[in-house]
């Protein structure tokens, strides 16, 4: 084919139409041939008549390359265009797209006096001196990264004890306790949102000023009504958790008030939609009759099994209370990052006033007791914050659509349980990889070996906090008889350690690097996942197609080398010192010489740290 013509012809990997540009000129050719070959004799492709031929193929390879591609837009597998990407995660309800914030567990410290009538060998604090530090109150670390309490921190029981100041005489004078809260980060946010009355007809939204909004705390209208989040707003009711002294249990509330949450992936943004009900018919159409459903019983001497849905007792006719005419003030948590992942002792600021309570004080407490007990209050995170991440490209988001397409409102199969996990919301923390195996001493069971990623971007363990979020997560969608084992993946780092015979036509340095690059390039050690071999006959190959390189001295079976803490260094040119996990593994003893591989421990998962140092060549 002539320059000129792949030049005009559209270029495209994948067709649903048989029919290129050849194809609509060879058979615009044989027509013209046929039925114009008296008025045109040279069809060359240098000739009139071939341009005329050129221009009529272009055409209708134009239409049939543009056809194909609103083709491949409407699978999520194909398209590209990011308007469609977007309609095709909000159809997936794909949510999951912001930075995620990092989660820990804190250990709050107060001082209280001892009970003067409890004895030296067990003494106890004034039960009147014992607080609750609430939900909500304010954390900060040496970095300026606001954290916030998730849950009560109730010093009545289940704290830590340890002696504190003493008397002259040696006595007990206090105590110093400590008890743990889970803490996420995050900075909170109001806004005030004020509708039109002229509005009531449309699904009147709101678009919130912050980025990487992860959790809507409260929505409250002028008129003290509460609206809760829902998936749909054709969903008409909400779970609740309630908590209190003896069991926390889960409760249905009708939503009349309800909004949905938008996302504005390219932006980052969070639009709120409400819905556009009236609000005149909410006592009377919350839910159907049940006696309704008994109409297939009645005159029966034999019943039958009969289906039914238990969504049915709790529809209603209505999409939500439009809030047109009122006065919305919007209370939300927003922010996330990798830089969210801060070190162990660094979260030791409490910003603002704490919000604590003492609930067993009575009229006899002395104010001053209680003020002295409220400054006596410290924090400190023995652990670093975990779960933090960048937030998710268009391309990444689209590979979740298949597990979450799949998913289920509960968990069946290991693959309902993972994508679950995998799409669990941000302000839980997040994992980044996951293996669900079955359990060694219960067959019933399943082992979840589960990783974070640090500020450094190398895997650690999950926190104690991400831990607990998982384990309550994933409670409200497991069956009754479904239990889970939470485990740590164990890291094992490794690097690759060989000599090579080069060209003597060949520079060195130059192919070295070449041999380097291409290793990184091809194997991508990046996406390994639990579980992952190192496939080492790959690299062989690898190494031996790299032009320049004669043939490979070291054997295949000790390419790989295993890092761990004794091997760490430090780095003169960033000035820092690497470091490495305790895990050991021998690659000898692990190398399969079937298929050349070597695969990780039960859970286990390779990660190479440093490329640039971690693998080095040697050239004979």
């Amino acid at each position: 084919m002539p320059i000129n013509q792949k030049q005009l012809e559209n270029q495209r990997k994948k067709q649903f139409i048989n029919q290129t540009f050849s194809d609509f000129r060879q058979e615009l050719l044989q027509y013209a041939n046929t039925f114009y070959r008296e008025n045109i004799v040279d069809f060359s492709e240098v000739s009139l008549g071939g341009m005329l031929l050129d221009f009529a193929a272009i055409v209708g390879d134009s239409l049939v390359y543009y056809a194909e591609q609103q083709f491949n837009e409407l699978s999520y597998e194909t398209a590209t265009d990011p308007d469609n990407i977007v309609k095709h995660l909000r159809r997936a309800n794909i949510k999951n797209s912001k930075a995620s914030p990092s989660s820990v567990e804190v250990s709050f410290s107060i001082e209280v006096e001892k009970e003067p009538s409890s004895k030296e060998y067990d003494p106890h604090p004034i039960l009147e001196l014992l607080p609750i530090i609430k939900k909500g109150t304010k954390l900060q670390s040496k970095n300026g990264i606001n954290f916030s309490l998730q849950e009560d921190v109730d010093f009545r029981s289940g704290y830590m004890q340890e002696i504190g100041e003493e008397n002259a005489d040696g006595s007990i004078f206090s105590l110093f306790l400590t008890k743990k809260g889970i803490c996420v980060s995050g900075q909170i946010s109001e806004e005030v949102f004020t509708f039109d009355n002229t509005e009531s007809d449309y699904f009147l939204s709101v678009t919130l000023g912050q980025e990487n909004v992860t959790d809507i705390i409260s929505i409250i209208d002028d008129q003290n009504n509460e609206y809760f989040e829902v998936d749909y707003l054709s969903q008409t009711t909400v779970y609740k958790k309630v908590e209190d002294s003896n069991d926390n249990y889960m409760t249905i509330l009708p939503a009349p008030y309800r909004f949905v949450k938008e996302e504005v992936f390219d932006l980052g943004k969070t639009i709120l939609r409400f819905g556009n009900g009236n609000g005149k018919s909410v006592k009377d159409n919350v839910f159907y009759n049940p006696e309704d459903l008994l109409l297939p019983l009645k005159g029966k001497d034999v019943i039958n099994r009969v289906d039914l849905d238990p969504g049915i007792l709790l529809q209603n006719n209505t999409l939500g209370v439009s809030p047109a005419g009122s006065t919305l003030t919007v209370l939300y948590k927003h922010g996330g990052g990798i830089s969210h992942n801060v070190p162990t002792r660094s979260i030791n600021k409490i910003v603002e006033t704490p919000i604590i309570v003492f609930p067993n004080s009575t009229e006899n407490t002395l104010e001053t007791d209680i003020t002295q007990v409220t400054n006596s209050l410290s924090i400190i995170n023995e652990e670093g914050s975990i779960g933090g991440t960048q937030p998710l490209s268009l391309n990444e988001l689209k590979e979740k659509i298949p597990s979450t397409l799949r998913a289920q409102s509960r968990i069946i199969t290991s693959e309902d349980l993972l994508s679950r996990i995998l799409t669990m919301p941000s302000d839980f923390g997040r994992i980044n990889k996951i293996a669900a195996l079955d359990g060694l001493f219960n067959s019933s069971a399943k082992d979840l070996f589960i990783t974070c990623k640090d500020s450094s971007g190398f895997y650690t363990n999950a926190s104690d906090a991400i831990k607990t979020n998982l384990s309550n997560y994933i409670n409200e969608y497991r069956l009754i008889g479904d239990s889970f084992n939470i485990l740590d993946v164990p890291v094992y780092n490794f690097g690759l350690s060989f000599k090579v015979k080069l060209n003597a036509s060949k520079d060195i340095e130059t192919t070295l690097t070449d041999i380097k690059s291409r290793i990184i390039e091809n194997m991508r050690f990046d996406l390994f996942q639990v579980g992952t071999p190192i496939n080492v006959s790959r690299i062989e190959k690898i190494i031996l197609d790299t032009e320049g390189v004669s043939f490979l001295i070291t054997p295949k079976i000790s390419l790989v080398v295993s890092k761990s803490s004794e091997d760490a260094f430090f780095d003169t040119e960033t000035i820092e010192e690497k470091s490495y996990n305790d895990n050991v593994f021998n690659p000898q003893i692990l190398f399969n010489k079937v298929d050349g591989m070597i695969y990780p421990p039960r859970g286990g998962i390779f990660e190479i740290r440093y490329t640039s140092k971690d693998i080095t060549i040697f050239a004979n």
